[in-house]
Parts: structure tokens; C-alpha cells; sequence
């Protein structure tokens, strides 16, 4: 849906935010999402690759079409290149160096964040 050279502003939603969204209505995490959403739905919306991976990963097999076309509708779709998924390398190299062992899932988000500016 998005260009993969896209750099401009915008939010990179990570998989607990989509968990947190599809919640019961009346689910506390559920309305704090909400609301953030729609303070920040005036910028472009990201999910990566790892994000749709975690999050359809816990999806119930009778609404994962539902769940696939809201993040197709919803949000730009974004995979790491091979220069971003090298950063991820050498950001998950310097917090092993300093005793943090980040998940690959969080080093490959933080690059794209990094590479393309997102929040």
C-alpha cells in the first residue's frame, strides 16, 4: 500500500497497540487506545511486517480475515530493507553489550523508526 522509500511523519504502531485495539469495548486498555488513536490519526499510520506477524499470531482462525482487512484498510505496511534490517543488527549488538537482551521484534522496529523517521 506504501511506497518502502516512504521517510516522512507518521507513527509506527507496535503489536501491543493493535492488541490493545481489538480488545473487548469495554476493556480498559481497549479505551486508552482508542483515544490515543485518535489524537494521532491526523498522521500516517505504519504496522511492519513483525508487528502483522505477532499480532496475527494470537488471531482466533473464524476472524482472521476481519482482522487482515483492517490492517490492509487501516494502516501502511512496512518491510525492513537489507540497510535497515542490518541496523537492527547493530542496535541489538550495543544493547547486548550493555547486559539488555531486546527482541529481534523490537530491534527491527526501532529500525525502521530510526530510518524513516517515525514516532
Amino acid at each position: 500500500m506504501m511506497n518502502p522509500e516512504y521517510h516522512g511523519a507518521g507513527f509506527l504502531l507496535d503489536t501491543d497497540f493493535l492488541i490493545d485495539l481489538n480488545r473487548g469495548r469495554r476493556n480498559n486498555s481497549r479505551i486508552r487506545a482508542e483515544k490515543l488513536l485518535l489524537e494521532i490519526n491526523q498522521e500516517a499510520l505504519f504496522v511492519s511486517s513483525v508487528a502483522v506477524t505477532e499480532f496475527m499470531t494470537g488471531i482466533p482462525h473464524p476472524v482472521r480475515d476481519q482482522a487482515e482487512k483492517m490492517l490492509r484498510e487501516l494502516y501502511f505496511y512496512l518491510a525492513p530493507s537489507f540497510e535497515e534490517a542490518a541496523l537492527a543488527g547493530s542496535l541489538r549488538r550495543e544493547w547486548l553489550s550493555r547486559g539488555h537482551t531486546p527482541a529481534i521484534a523490537d530491534v527491527v522496529n526501532a529500525a525502521l523508526a530510526i530510518s524513516r523517521n517515525l514516532i
